[in-house]
């Protein structure tokens, strides 16, 4: 049976003792959750929740165990999420299928003078967009479909006008190789 005392809050407390903090950016480190990652402070507020939450189901007293305790949280930690980030990463396949679903039937966002430079148009979107990470296809499926400005994606993926800026450049880029490809041949 577990002590009364045991409650979240004593095990927040406990985790700002003795230096336990290094387990839970032990297990974030295990798992290449870094801080300069857009969603480790995300991560790491759910690592505390979780030691937290060790703290008041371990069996012994964490105080006297306190090896055993540790390894305890460490495993809890890592176990949380890690299923944090396998719920994330199908999460994202499943807006990316999503996208690559809604591509192939995009409706006509831009105008073109003649059918010639619409086929043409529509060509190069495909083929940019075939070559693009998952991140840069939402970019352009929100930019050229959606219609959506920089700082409205932004907003939407969650990261920075930065980001999305960076994301338009390497889109470009990519777009300028598709045509320097074609009028080489």
């Amino acid at each position: 049976m577990l002590p009364k005392n045991r409650t979240l809050k004593a095990g927040l407390d406990h985790l700002l003792t003795n230096g336990n903090q290094k387990i839970v950016f032990g297990a974030l480190k295990k798992l290449n959750i870094r801080p300069y990652q857009p969603d480790f402070e995300d991560f790491l507020q759910e690592a505390r929740l979780t030691y937290a939450r060790a703290y008041v189901r371990f069996p012994q007293n964490p105080e006297s165990d306190l090896k055993e305790f540790r390894v305890f949280a460490y495993q809890a930690i890592y176990w949380r999420t890690l299923n944090l980030l396998k719920r994330q990463t199908m999460v994202k396949n499943w807006q990316t299928a999503e996208l690559s679903t809604d591509v192939t039937n995009l409706p006509r966002q831009y105008r073109c003078s003649s059918r010639e430079q619409q086929v043409l148009a529509d060509d190069l979107f495909q083929r940019v967009y075939a070559i693009c990470t998952p991140p840069e296809k939402r970019f352009l499926y929100y930019r050229y479909v959606k219609q959506l400005s920089g700082r409205e994606i932004a907003q939407r993926e969650g990261v920075s006008p930065q980001s999305i800026s960076k994301r338009r450049r390497k889109v470009g880029q990519k777009a300028l190789k598709i045509i320097a490809e074609n009028t080489d041949n």
